[in-house]
């Protein structure tokens, strides 16, 4: 019988996604960098998140005792090395769609499920179902078909950091199942995370090496991928995670990749080969087919919720 958590839960992720695939188009029309995308991008995305860390926390304080928390926390060796984790999920994604083009971007990374697939069951000491490698092959093997008689190596680099974004992205899946991995320290990741990325790359302009200066166009593209498809996304996620399993969260979220040729389509008018919209309607019904059954599941927390 399916938990009302785990909808929840599912519904976050699927939330999550659809405000990800936008980022794709929205990097490629910013003429900074990659290190100027991301400092403008963390720095609001960082404001954001806090600001409804903030309201959440004020809310449980409300409704139950709260234990005196400081600085020590946010700097725990836990949070510290998660957020480093997340950062660079973020900046190499950034990387190599500015490197490389945004389908061999985002394809590279989500081979993240992959790798949550075969690291989860070792970590929980949980059995490995056929369901998941099923859903893993299928969907992957789908989203070979956006690629057919397409897929271009222009960039070694770009592709580089699409897979180290994708192994990233499974570490910090996995990190937010830890039995550490507190509903607090969730938010304090993400924040500390965002803010490494600012004062990082807030150094790499002081050497001169980029510039940060932006146009008003510039400047609402930015807004936007820091406060919406980062900021509110991963805070959905972020929740949504803690309901889930780590592998379902990955293969939910592959609607990312399938929505991601939608708004290109709509913002510039490009129409995806059809063996891309076949893929993309294989990974679709893929996906919600997995959430629906895994929604259906009892969903083992064993490993969170001595943590809240």
């Amino acid at each position: 019988m399916a938990t009302a958590s785990a909808r929840k839960g599912s519904i976050a992720i699927l939330a999550a996604a659809l405000l990800w695939s936008t980022g794709g188009l929205f990097i490629k029309e910013v003429s900074l960098d990659a290190w100027g995308v991301s400092f403008w991008r963390s720095s609001f995305a960082a404001s954001t998140v806090l600001i409804i860390y903030l309201i959440r926390r004020s809310h449980v304080r409300k409704t139950e005792p709260e234990s005196p928390k400081g600085l020590q926390e946010w700097l725990s060796p836990f949070v510290l090395l998660s957020a480093v984790c997340y950062a660079l999920l973020l900046v190499l994604f950034v990387m190599a769609t500015k490197l490389t083009t945004s389908a061999n971007a985002i394809f590279l990374q989500y081979t993240a499920p992959i790798y949550v697939l075969f690291i989860e069951p070792m970590l929980s000491k949980s059995k490995m179902k056929r369901g998941d490698l099923a859903t893993v092959v299928i969907s992957t093997a789908a989203m070979a078909l956006f690629f057919i008689g397409k897929f271009e190596i222009r960039s070694i680099w770009g592709n580089v950091a699409a897979l180290a974004s994708g192994v990233a992205f499974a570490i910090y899946a996995l990190v937010l199942k830890h039995e550490r991995a507190t509903e607090d320290r969730r938010w304090q990741i993400v924040i500390v995370g965002h803010i490494m990325i600012a004062i990082s790359m807030a150094v790499i302009s002081a050497m001169g090496l980029t510039s940060f200066s932006l146009s008003s166009g510039d400047f609402i593209r930015l807004l936007y991928l820091g406060i919406f498809q980062i900021g509110i996304a991963y805070a959905f996620f972020t929740y949504g995670i803690s309901h889930v399993r780590a592998i379902d969260a990955t293969l939910i979220a592959m609607v990312e990749p399938v929505l991601n040729p939608i708004w290109v389509f709509l913002g510039v008018g490009e129409r995806p080969a059809n063996f891309a919209i076949l893929g993309g309607l294989i990974i679709l019904s893929v996906s919600i087919i997995r959430t629906i059954s895994g929604s259906r599941e009892s969903i083992e927390l064993e490993s969170v919720r001595s943590g809240e």
